[in-house]
């Protein structure tokens, strides 16, 4: 990854547009716009345990006395415990909502994903243009033990460990909520923030609750490149998934789009779409593509946009990619 690609993939908003049985939606990435400010620390507010309110007011909660599923503990001297398995999450950053299709949830990807062994995976540099590539842009790279230590002190630092805290909620609308996932010490913390990124007109807010917003816009912004928390920069490569979400709507050639660009066509190589898999939502359809299948499927997917017209039986489709993470089997 070139420094520019880097300065880019630290400081742009990620956005991917996709191509909705309504039309075009763009995904906000509301937490990719960086507050550059004190890192604050997070201190008590009006929320209590078990008050998650994600895409409301912005809470965070802890699962007291829940066990970090799958692998086992390790630790450094003074050091956070945290599970250590390839498959065992420790850390992830996702953006919902806003304005967009609700159906987007099914197949947007995390900013952000750590695991036990030390795999960081993120959402890369995405070009500007359109129609944008079908797959998201996911980069990975592993990391040593010593800086997932640095990861995990930098979000306790950031508040992301505390349970009480109320972030509050700026009044603006139609915009993401960022969800903080940190499994460790043997528990499990979400903090959901309604609108992060969106605070420098936020009067409602106190100076505690931005204080603790720039503190996380901070975090999220290290953590698009992990540079700060290395003594070298991390070799990124594209994520290599063995399965793949495949989200899928019949549809009329000609009613895809109303700009100039025309969505390119594609067979699609496995069995008929509109039995395939399992309803999702109103038309919309489901299957996990891997092994034989997904070898079949992976020669055409560097072909594939977000509005590309897949031929399955005579008929046409949308089709919509999830690359599944290693903590995830669908």
């Amino acid at each position: 990854m070139t420094e520019h690609s880097r300065s880019n993939h630290r400081r742009s908003l990620t956005v991917r547009s996709l191509a909705t049985i309504a039309g075009l939606v763009l995904v906000s990435a509301a937490s990719l716009t960086f507050i550059v400010g004190g890192c604050g620390t997070a201190g008590a507010g009006g929320a209590g345990p078990g008050s998650i309110s994600p895409g409301g007011t912005g809470t965070s909660v802890t699962s007291p006395g829940s066990t970090v599923p799958g692998g086992s503990s390790t630790t450094t001297a003074g050091g956070i415990a945290h599970a250590a398995g390839k498959a065992d999450l420790l850390m992830q950053i996702t953006v919902a909502g806003g304005f967009a299709a609700p159906e987007v949830s099914f197949y947007s990807v995390p900013q952000f994903s750590l695991y036990g062994d030390g795999r960081a995976i993120v959402v890369g540099p995405t070009d500007a243009i359109y129609p944008p590539a079908a797959l998201p842009n996911l980069q990975t790279t592993v990391v040593s033990e010593d800086v997932v230590q640095r990861i995990l002190q930098a979000a306790k630092r950031a508040g992301l460990f505390d349970p009480a805290f109320d972030y509050g909620r700026p009044g603006i609308t139609d915009v993401g909520t960022t969800t903080f996932v940190v499994n460790a010490e043997g528990q499990s913390f979400q903090t959901h923030v309604y609108a992060l990124g969106f605070e420098s007109d936020a009067g409602e807010l106190t100076s505690e609750q931005q204080q603790a917003r720039a503190a996380l816009s901070e975090l999220t912004s290290r953590l698009a490149d992990l540079t700060s928390f290395t003594t070298k920069p991390p070799t990124w490569g594209t994520y290599d998934f063995s399965a793949i979400a495949v989200y899928s709507s019949i549809t009329q050639p000609g009613a895809t789009d109303s700009t100039d660009v025309q969505p390119n066509r594609l067979d699609w190589p496995l069995a008929d779409l509109s039995t395939l898999g399992t309803e999702v939502q109103g038309g919309l359809r489901r299957v996990v593509v891997s092994g034989t299948d997904l070898t079949a499927l992976r020669p055409l997917l560097s072909q594939a946009t977000s509005i590309t017209l897949w031929r399955s039986a005579g008929k046409y489709y949308h089709v919509f990619l999830r690359p599944l993470l290693p903590d995830q089997n669908n």
